[in-house]
């Protein structure tokens, strides 16, 4: 397998940007395969389907694999995984410039796919996420079901006009949450495309196949749990189709570890 810690200069977020990269190999190591050509095991005609994992609040591109066993998943099924940086943004554009919906939504695929061998086309594409990045996967994957075929949230902020209450209920400091510079304000929310239930209702009018849906959630989890069990309901109730995976667990990386291997098999 590669690697790729890589560094670009983004048009949409007028910066540079972090980006990690894992593309499976053909052999992994096994030394049963170690009489193949070189032609055969560095074609050219080898692609991939692609994972695009966003990260949670706090954290950064590289989290993935530091604190997941996602690429023995992405090695073991041959799925390639795009994983970028994207600060505290929650992955839509903030009011001061940084415009990482419009990075998400069209910069990073296309950049991916001229620079690595992926395969093209809705059916190869999925999108996830955790926590703040389960919330971004939804805002896309819902607002462009052209784009992607299967969308994971992994204990993800699907309510975030109502992520402060939740926060703030167990003695938690929410004043990281910025609405006005991420939304515009919190009022704006409701009945936007910042509103994930409001994107269930009109992603169903712009394609004819939505994109499946896969919610999982701790049942510890006093953040995200109730708002899990809520978007699941209204999902299912707009008739997509939706697998829902709830485990012991709280806010944490044993949720998401068994949350992202399943979701890759699914995927696969």
């Amino acid at each position: 397998m590669s690697v790729l810690q890589c560094n670009f200069f983004s048009k949409a977020l007028n910066n540079y940007i972090d980006v990690s990269v894992y593309i499976p190999s053909y052999h992994n190591g096994d030394i049963s395969l170690g009489n193949l050509p070189y032609e055969m095991i560095y074609s050219k005609d080898q692609k991939f389907k692609t994972l695009y994992l966003l990260h949670g609040m706090l954290d950064d591109h590289s989290s993935w694999l530091r604190w997941s066993m996602v690429e023995e998943q992405a090695e073991k099924h041959r799925i390639a995984l795009v994983m970028p940086s994207g600060q505290n943004s929650f992955y839509v554009n903030n009011m001061d410039g940084l415009k990482y919906y419009d990075f998400i939504n069209k910069e990073l695929p296309m950049w991916a796919e001229m620079n690595f061998p992926l395969l093209e086309g809705r059916e190869n594409r999925f999108i996830a996420g955790l926590s703040m990045g389960g919330y971004g996967a939804m805002r896309h994957g819902l607002a462009n079901p052209d784009m992607y075929s299967v969308i994971g949230s992994f204990s993800g902020a699907l309510d975030v006009y109502d992520l402060t209450r939740t926060v703030t209920s167990f003695g938690a400091d929410a004043g990281f949450i910025n609405y006005d510079n991420l939304f515009g304000g919190k009022e704006t929310i409701p009945g936007s495309d910042n509103d994930l239930f409001h994107l269930l209702e009109t992603c169903k009018e712009k394609t004819k196949e939505l994109p499946k849906l896969y919610v999982s959630c701790g049942t510890e989890d006093v953040i995200c749990y109730e708002m899990a069990k809520k978007f699941r309901d209204a999902a299912v109730a707009g008739g997509y189709d939706v697998q829902y995976m709830e485990m012991p667990g709280v806010h944490e990386w044993a949720v998401w570890n068994a949350s992202v291997k399943e979701f890759i098999e699914k995927i696969a």
